[in-house]
């Protein structure tokens, strides 16, 4: 047994604790903070919080950071596309999602809701002990497609299957409405179903996927009739699309979920999805703001992820929370709108929820996993320090991240290699 000691404790299911102590045994938080411990680990100037769960993450495209900036979306998707089937290799894949793991646990996130199209984020997560989801990703935009592509996704599904745990699962994810034919994403939802696996997909997220929707018209629908694939324009928004087959249910994540109508909160309110809100990327790629307050009044899950590198170049949730909170301010006028309880709620306990995990992380509770973060708040950047959560969601980054630990095991990351590795990928991917 260990405890753990520190200036504050956050354990996010209760107040913050002044002088607080973490026992931890056999991987787990104990109940008895007095209790005598043969180690004490001593934390002096810092706060340990719950390891951050990030909802919403591309561990195999961590190689693509800075590669596609300042380029429309309708550009950026099949340039992306076109990076990692032509230009770069699995091992290439590897070493990226290995990166993007060393990241994540460096920026104190110990739990990921990984999105992966070719299979190296799965083997990163369980290289470096990242718990969460790996949501298999499934494309075919034509109908014809989907017998196959459907018959591809189980087979790797059934790959993946043996290695899971009780808190580092697969699920499935039918990319996005421009990708994914009506036929597949009715398929894939009833395979998930028949197999109960948890679900994701990236939708709401862009004002060209919302035309494309609505009237089957701008840059996704012209090039999907470039390539002789029919659209039947929906007359609906995204969120309502996809409650038409079924998928807007408990065990689907919905991700950035940007442009919504006023039906879709009653549709969410009703079905009870989750959200993984994305603000940084939503920014950055100029899709707008979430209505997170209207989302968050609808009573469902709600959590935060960084998305890729490759449209958000770090993974910070610090940054994150932050942006949440001045973007909904902003665009309300409200200082109600989102506060930093809220948002380190979002990054931590919230997460836990959406990835169906809260049992077993996301919070300090006796018998949870012991995986938490040590944040240093004695940068003067950080100081005075009147409530730790304010001082850590308005003031701190990634960079005062002082340790993390995975099942009670300080997780300890050597990124030379990988980063010389790197360098050499992208030198090929520059020429």
């Amino acid at each position: 047994m260990t405890v753990f000691e520190a200036d504050w404790l956050c354990p996010v299911s209760s107040p913050p604790i002044p002088n607080g102590r973490l026992v931890v045994e056999n991987g787990r938080i104990g109940g008895d903070p007095t209790s005598e411990a043969h180690n004490r680990v001593s934390f002096p100037g810092c706060a340990i919080i719950p390891g951050f769960v990030n909802s919403h993450a591309h561990l195999e495209l961590t190689i693509l950071r800075g590669f596609l900036e300042d380029l429309p979306f309708a550009t950026w998707i099949p340039r992306l596309t076109r990076a990692k089937y032509q230009q770069l290799t699995p091992e290439d894949m590897r070493v990226s999602a290995r990166l993007g793991a060393i990241e994540m646990i460096r920026a104190g996130v110990t739990c990921v809701a990984e999105v992966m199209d070719l299979g190296p984020g799965w083997q990163a997560m369980q290289e470096f002990d990242l718990q969460g989801v790996a949501y298999q990703e499934v494309f075919g935009p034509a109908e014809s497609q989907s017998v196959e592509a459907l018959a591809g996704l189980q087979q790797k599904i059934d790959t993946y299957r043996p290695n899971e745990t009780e808190t580092r699962r697969i699920g499935v994810s039918p990319h996005a409405p421009y990708t994914v034919s009506s036929k597949l994403f009715g398929a894939v939802n009833e395979y998930s179903l028949s197999a109960t696996l948890p679900m994701t997909t990236h939708i709401a997220e862009s004002k060209e996927e919302g035309l494309l929707v609505r009237h089957g018209s701008g840059p996704f629908a012209e090039r999907l009739r470039e390539r002789g694939i029919p659209f039947a324009a929906a007359g609906c928004s995204p969120i309502a699309y996809l409650d038409r087959f079924g998928l807007v249910r408990p065990e689907m994540l919905l991700v950035h979920a940007v442009d919504l109508e006023d039906t879709d909160f009653d549709i969410l309110r009703q079905r009870g999805p989750s959200v993984a809100h994305c603000p940084k990327s939503n920014a950055k790629l100029a899709h707008g703001i979430s209505p997170i307050p209207e989302i968050r009044g609808t009573g469902i899950r709600l959590g935060l992820g960084t998305d890729s590198v490759a449209s958000n170049n770090v993974v910070d949730m610090f940054e994150e929370m932050r942006a949440a909170i001045f973007q909904q301010r902003g665009r309300t006028q409200r200082l109600e709108a989102l506060d930093a309880k809220a948002a380190f709620r979002m990054a931590t306990l919230g997460g836990a929820e959406c990835l169906g995990l809260s049992r077993h992380l996301g919070s300090l509770d006796p018998g949870k996993r012991a995986d938490f973060v040590v944040v240093d708040l004695s940068d003067p950047a950080v100081q005075p320090v009147y409530d730790p959560i304010d001082a850590m969601v308005y003031s701190a980054s990634r960079h005062n991240v002082r340790a993390t630990y995975i099942g009670g095991r300080e997780m300890k990351t050597d990124a030379e290699e990988i980063v010389r590795e790197c360098a050499v990928i992208a030198r090929k991917l520059r020429s």
